[in-house]
């Protein structure tokens, strides 16, 4: 009878330990209870448009989260919740983001803000040319030089003597391997007047459904491809299916393939008169590129880039302007920006891009001072490099997505379909250029 009494006894001991697999508090052999990941509550600016020099206010908070990192516009380590006022001192786009961490294991949690920072109207020399409400602030084209050319876009045709439709979603290296997304992660397919490359070719007027002639002005337009994708045409009897959602046009003006095209040198002017579109995710631009580039006798970045103006659709009131040469890449840039009243998607404004020798300036609309210059003497001129001294040629094109806004894009922000050529409003998604001029500096 005892021994039957400690048989049952050490009966029950074992059960009670769960060694049959059942749980217990550590989990047992099932899965163990993870860490809940951080996530943010809010984190917001207490206005996402200031005045130069005035204070924001970034108020944030988290669950879940233990520490974090302060990233874009401001650094350092930060509480998991709280707020911070920061003076914002330069005119252009501040994005202020935050990392934050849980528990060992748990993955990162980043939100971020962006605020633009806009010149006084009331204090900044130049400024007082908006006090007066216009369609238009575009500096009035003037033919005062010996050697004169513009295009002001007042016939259906755009002209294939000058212009050229660059074609393609990328580049290929000097491996001859194919760049998507033009090296910077770009989303758009560039169609061109070829018979298998184009939305809707007019062979009348050289246009297509990305790029032609309205009302005076030259559209460039990006088109969400909703229901039917665009197909590469260098996939046709080609071992690839590549398709794009998004199509536009790049319009060039160099003088390969036996066109005319248009070069520009020193001691001149190019002034060009555009208005941008409205959304997250057009990168609308124009800009130089170094003649003998497409045949390969010139390499990017050494023998430069110019960018006369590019744009973020975010962002209405700012635009930049910038150099890039290399090796090593280096880059140089400036925004500049106008009232919000005023901005660059719902009036037109221009930018007047002059070269002299070993040295460059830009200027905004009618004024009178450069927002922007750089020389050859410039301490950020590496090796005494200076490649601006050569002859460019232009390039007009919107992109959609890319680098240049850090990927953000809205699709919703832009035409689709046959909703591009019957738009309610007909300035919804398209980058219009009223006119460019080029003159020499006698």
């Amino acid at each position: 009878m005892k021994n039957l009494i400690i048989l049952l006894i050490s009966i029950l001991i074992v059960s009670s330990c769960g060694g049959g697999g059942g749980s217990s508090s550590s989990g047992g052999s099932g899965n163990p209870i993870s860490p809940t990941a951080p996530s943010f509550n809010s984190f917001t600016a207490s206005s996402d448009l200031v005045v130069i020099n005035s204070d924001v206010t970034l108020s944030w908070s988290t669950s879940n989260a233990n520490t974090c990192t302060r990233g874009g516009d401001w650094s350092g380590t930060s509480s998991t919740s709280g707020s911070s006022s920061i003076n914002l001192t330069e005119l252009r786009s501040y994005t202020f983001s935050l990392t934050c961490s849980g528990a060992s294991g748990t993955q990162d949690a980043t939100s971020s803000v962006s605020v633009n920072v806009e010149a006084d109207p009331n204090g900044s020399i130049g400024y007082e040319i908006y006090n007066e409400e216009k369609d238009s602030y575009c500096k009035t084209p003037n033919n005062d030089s010996s050697d004169y050319w513009i295009d002001n876009f007042d016939t259906n045709l755009i002209n294939p003597d000058i212009y050229s439709f660059q074609q393609g979603f990328g580049f290929f290296d000097n491996n001859g391997t194919i760049i998507q997304g033009w090296g910077n992660n770009e989303e758009q397919y560039y169609t061109s007047d070829s018979p298998n490359a184009a939305k809707n070719y007019n062979p009348e007027t050289n246009s297509t459904e990305n790029a032609f002639i309205k009302d005076g002005k030259l559209v460039i337009q990006a088109i969400y491809n909703t229901t039917n994708p665009f197909e590469d045409p260098y996939c046709i009897n080609r071992d690839c299916n590549y398709v794009a959602d998004y199509t536009s046009a790049r319009i060039i003006t160099s003088s390969s393939s036996n066109k005319t095209g248009l070069s520009v040198g020193i001691d001149t002017e190019t002034t060009a008169c555009f208005k941008v579109p409205a959304g997250t995710g057009f990168w609308p631009a124009i800009w130089f590129l170094p003649d003998g580039f497409i045949e390969g006798n010139k390499s990017w970045p050494r023998d430069g880039e110019m960018d006369i103006m590019e744009a973020r659709g975010r962002i209405p009131q700012t635009i930049g302007s910038a150099v890039h040469w290399g090796p090593p890449r280096e880059l140089y840039s400036v925004d500049a920006q106008v009232p919000l009243a005023v901005n660059f998607q719902d009036t037109f404004h221009s930018l007047t891009f002059k070269r002299v020798e070993n040295a460059i300036e830009v200027y905004l609309d009618t004024m009178t001072e450069p927002f922007y210059e750089i020389n050859s003497s410039s301490n950020r001129i590496m090796d005494d490099y200076w490649p601006f001294n050569e002859s460019f040629y232009l390039i007009m094109n919107v992109a959609i997505g890319g680098d240049f806004d850090s990927g953000r894009l809205d699709s919703s922000a832009m035409c689709g379909n046959e909703q591009c050529t019957n738009l309610s409003n007909p300035s919804n998604g398209r980058f219009e250029i009223d006119y460019i001029e080029v003159k020499s500096i006698d």
